[in-house]
């Protein structure tokens, strides 16, 4: 068993900056930091009651932003400040290849997002990382605030033109039957 210790710790003088506890505190936070967004993504999604393709789209992205918070942390503290392990890194993922499609163009946004929480985490800059999401969340509320709006205001918007077009018709059938009365006297 000391041997496998010795083993482990011989393998991360190589270049990985971070002791291990810092490792699991960088992963920690990512997990943490990317719940909150994943979470605030799921309460500001707009979509059609009954449009399930969005839903399970809305379900896989708000795993995938994350697992890519998660991944970037781990990316990054992979990397460190390594140039040939970044240049591997790159083609390796090169080789991935994303065939999803996208129905909302901002979820592509969102998704960048979650890479770039899992960065600041990887990187120990823990400040950005809090505030960067604790922005990033008030600007899903404010954009979803103002959708919602948007929403209301065509429903309200619909109910005045229907309330007009009431109002036109029984004026029209009123002014028919004033003729009507006026043509039988």
């Amino acid at each position: 068993m000391q041997e496998l210790f010795e083993v482990i710790k011989n393998s991360s003088a190589g270049g990985i900056a971070q002791s291990p506890l810092q490792i699991i505190f960088n992963l920690s936070m990512a997990m943490i930091l990317g719940l909150v967004y994943a979470y605030v993504y799921k309460l500001t999604y707009i979509r059609k009651k009954n449009d399930l393709k969005l839903k399970k789209e809305m379900q896989s992205i708000q795993f995938t932003l994350l697992l890519l918070s998660v991944g970037g942390a781990f990316i990054w503290i992979v990397v460190a400040d390594n140039l040939v392990r970044a240049f591997g890194l790159a083609g390796a993922l090169s080789l991935i290849r994303f065939r999803t499609k996208v129905k909302d163009p901002s979820n592509t946004i969102k998704v960048f997002y979650a890479i770039i929480i899992g960065m600041s985490c990887g990187l120990s800059q823990y400040y950005a990382a809090i505030i960067g999401t604790v922005f990033m969340c008030f600007v899903l509320s404010v954009i979803y605030f103002i959708k919602m709006r948007e929403k209301r205001l065509k429903k309200l918007n619909k109910a005045e033109q229907e309330r007009l077009t009431q109002e036109i018709v029984i004026d029209d059938q009123e002014e028919l039957t004033a003729e009507q009365t006026n043509e039988e006297v």
